[in-house]
């Protein structure tokens, strides 16, 4: 009996120590000692009780200072990651501004401006002027072409809208009909605003006229403040702010290529050079100056140019084509510069760039690994994209080309790749 009772109670002492060290091999350095009690239910209680005084916290408590130079910084790099911050609790969104109790053209840090809206399900792909259609899905995805990340916004809007233009800041411009107001939405922060009708724009009234000729090929921001629509058919830049009864209409003498507002300002190609819509001058209307000189005149009849904002830098993508068939096309990229007036060489600095008519993007390809760097992708209605070899992308660093599935009759074929999600996109 005595050797039994030693055996047992050394078996105990063996199975103490061994619990020991498991709970020491399992415990952090800085963390106090586990129960040392081999009671079920008060090892939980212990290990609940160290989970709440070590790895949790009340962040909703968070002060108003930290909690609003946190809201600050993510306004400053993404308005959709202020939202997201905003939506977590009611203490967070005490401590930083509510998108909707600003105008939508009050503060630009509210505007998507990395973020694209994509082609809808069942949308047919339009050239740039053809008239906006009611389209019946309201949710639509958005995509950020800074990160790839992709999310879906519902936009009630599109029972009875369709979308007029897309700005280069990622506000959209909703026309439901001619003689009423254009709605200017923020889809991201619900932030709208009323402008006149285009009804009367370009001196005819039909609507006829005014789905097609009169639908602006582009739009932007002048100064943060006034929306500028550009009417390529008429040569006429239209001016107006949220609550005008009606558009300032200039006629200009020169036709602009694809325009787009950069760093404040807006900007359009002609023959010979770059140019920026001037409106400093209270004394005078908005008017046209030169930019940058270009190192060599366009030929409209075969060629196009496109700006491009490649990270805060103005490129110029210079599309040459030979006797008029896409097999000789090149390319050519500039670096432009507004201060001394002139155009450099330049490369796509590791950019896969999207042209169309009437937009263009640069997009990077770490965030899209499918897409080649130095590569321009040309927009499903340049003529190169038809023919036998439909060709889908030039490689500037070796001129070699590569070919993608269009049809122009039936379409991509499915399910799309990004790049044909972003060929689309630059077409519209």
């Amino acid at each position: 009996m005595g050797k039994r009772a030693s055996g047992s109670q050394d078996q105990i002492s063996s199975l103490q120590e061994g619990l020991k060290r498991a709970r020491r091999r399992k415990t952090p350095d800085d963390a106090p000692a586990l129960p040392t009690t081999t009671v079920a239910s008060s090892l939980f209680w212990g290990a609940k009780r160290l989970r709440t005084s070590l790895g949790r916290r009340d962040w909703s408590n968070l002060d108003e200072g930290p909690a609003g130079l946190i809201a600050e910084r993510l306004l400053a790099d993404d308005v959709a990651d202020y939202i997201r911050f905003r939506a977590v609790c009611r203490p967070w969104r005490r401590c930083c501004a509510d998108p909707r109790s600003h105008a939508v053209l009050e503060d630009s840090r509210f505007h998507p401006r990395r973020w694209i809206m994509l082609l809808g399900e069942g949308e047919e792909l339009g050239l740039g002027g053809t008239a906006p259609a009611p389209n019946p899905c309201r949710r639509r995805h958005f995509l950020n072409v800074s990160t790839g990340q992709c999310i879906q916004v519902d936009i009630p809007e599109l029972r009875d809208h369709g979308v007029l233009r897309s700005s280069t800041q990622g506000l959209l411009l909703l026309l439901r009909n001619a003689t009423e107001p254009l709605r200017l939405l923020n889809p991201l922060t619900r932030q709208a605003a009323e402008l006149p009708p285009i009804s009367g724009l370009g001196g005819d009234s039909s609507p006829a006229y005014i789905g097609n000729s009169c639908s602006p090929s582009s739009a932007g921001l002048v100064d943060d403040h006034t929306v500028l629509l550009y009417l390529q058919e008429d040569g006429i830049l239209a001016f107006a702010k949220p609550g005008d009864e009606r558009w300032v209409a200039v006629k200009i003498n020169q036709q602009l290529m694809p325009t787009m507002s950069f760093v404040g300002r807006f900007f359009g190609v002609a023959d010979d050079a770059v140019m920026m819509v001037d409106t400093t001058r209270a004394d005078l209307p908005p008017r046209l100056v030169v930019a940058a000189k270009l190192a060599r005149r366009v030929c409209r009849m075969r060629d196009t140019v496109h700006l491009v904002d490649n990270s805060g830098e103005l490129m110029l993508v210079h599309r040459m084509r030979r006797q008029n068939t896409y097999k000789r096309t090149s390319y050519k990229v500039d670096r432009v510069n507004l201060v001394a007036g002139k155009n450099t060489p330049a490369s796509a600095r590791g950019r896969a760039i999207f042209i169309g008519h009437f937009r263009a993007l640069a997009v990077p390809p770490r965030v899209f690994p499918s897409l080649s760097a130095n590569t321009v992708y040309p927009g499903l209605h340049f003529g190169e994209r038809g023919g036998d070899r439909q060709i889908g992308a030039y490689h500037l660093k070796d001129g070699s080309t590569q070919s993608f599935n269009f049809d122009s009759r039936s379409g991509l074929a499915n399910p799309w790749t990004i790049a044909d999600c972003l060929a689309a996109y630059v077409s519209g």
